[in-house]
């Protein structure tokens, strides 16, 4: 199966985790919005122009705190940043535009949770990866140096 993984650099990635676990609100995923559950505190994975990671904490994360008006922060993945929206569609990750919302309490390994490896890995430096196939996706981590 064709497949692609995207790179996130990890200090960045934890600066949006922890502004998600930090929050006392969260957005809804669409999958809550139509169950009726509550929101989770989440990275948004999201694929428009270019595809990126933010908070889904409320009120959200500005790029620039003097900004209120201002764009979220965000981590885009490497080679995948503004106006590359038609090529990363051309990928596995596909054309549509989305936001999946990936929990960062949920268990991952044993009883470490996703917050507790982006929290153990950043502080080493690296990489979180999401490898993205046309109807899954994955995510695994490297340490610093390996791209």
């Amino acid at each position: 199966m064709e497949s692609i993984d995207l790179f996130f650099r990890l200090p960045e990635v934890v600066k949006i985790a922890e502004h998600a676990v930090a929050a006392r609100q969260h957005v809804q995923s669409v999958t809550q919005y139509y169950n009726d559950e509550p929101a989770e505190a989440s990275l948004m994975w999201v694929k428009d122009d270019g595809t990126y990671l933010m908070s889904n904490g409320s009120p959200r994360q500005l790029a620039d705190p003097d900004e209120p008006e201002g764009a979220s922060l965000v981590a885009y993945a490497i080679g995948w940043g503004p106006r590359t929206g038609p090529d990363i569609g051309r990928t596995p990750v596909g054309g549509d535009d989305f936001a999946e919302h990936i929990e960062l309490a949920k268990p991952v390994s044993g009883s470490h949770t996703l917050l507790d490896l982006i929290r153990h890995h950043a502080a080493q430096g690296g990489w979180l990866i999401i490898t993205a196939n046309p109807r899954t996706y994955g995510i695994r981590f490297a340490p610093a140096g390996s791209l």
